[in-house]
């Protein structure tokens, strides 16, 4: 983020993006509260979040993402050859939203399971900041049953993304 910018950042819970319907309410709250301030609006999420994301951002004159998730937010055009071969690519933090995700689904562990079945392995892309520990990753396969690779992600994609959204 620019050291010298006076930046607010309003937080929405990931596990949102499992209640499309909560997510657009969280949207319309948290942009209504901005709309007709001196605030320049800025949506960090993808426009393949939610179906609307992008009639969203124009209602409310808000910038959006150049990008279509988090995930390309980290990654950039990476994220095609690394999805390759039944690879689904999370990071840290959603590997911890994964109970309030299970939750909003109304998933059991089952569920989960059969779910993440059609996955060969789980790319945990890992930048260092808040590392998962061992046990949490044992209990996230213990979970989903299917292996677990860990990469470092070096974050100058995401700062890239940042940069283009907040010019």
């Amino acid at each position: 983020m620019p050291a010298d910018e006076d930046i607010e950042i309003i937080w929405i819970d990931a596990a949102l993006h499992a209640d499309l319907p909560m997510l657009e309410t969280e949207l319309h709250r948290a942009l209504t509260e901005k709309q007709g301030t001196d605030v320049d609006i800025r949506i960090l999420f993808g426009s393949a979040c939610h179906p609307d994301m992008c009639r969203l951002a124009r209602r409310y004159g808000a910038g959006l993402a150049p990008v279509k998730n988090c995930i390309e937010a980290f990654c950039g055009d990476t994220v095609k050859k690394l999805e390759e071969n039944r690879t689904m690519i999370m990071t840290p933090g959603w590997v911890r939203a994964w109970p309030d995700i299970m939750a909003a689904l109304g998933w059991d562990d089952v569920d989960t399971r059969i779910n993440f079945g059609i996955y060969d392995r789980i790319l945990l892309l890992d930048p260092g900041l808040d590392p998962l520990t061992d046990e949490e990753i044992l209990t996230f396969f213990d979970l989903t049953q299917v292996p677990i690779e860990l990469e470092s992600l070096d974050l100058s994609q995401f700062r890239e993304t940042l940069s283009r959204i907040l010019c």
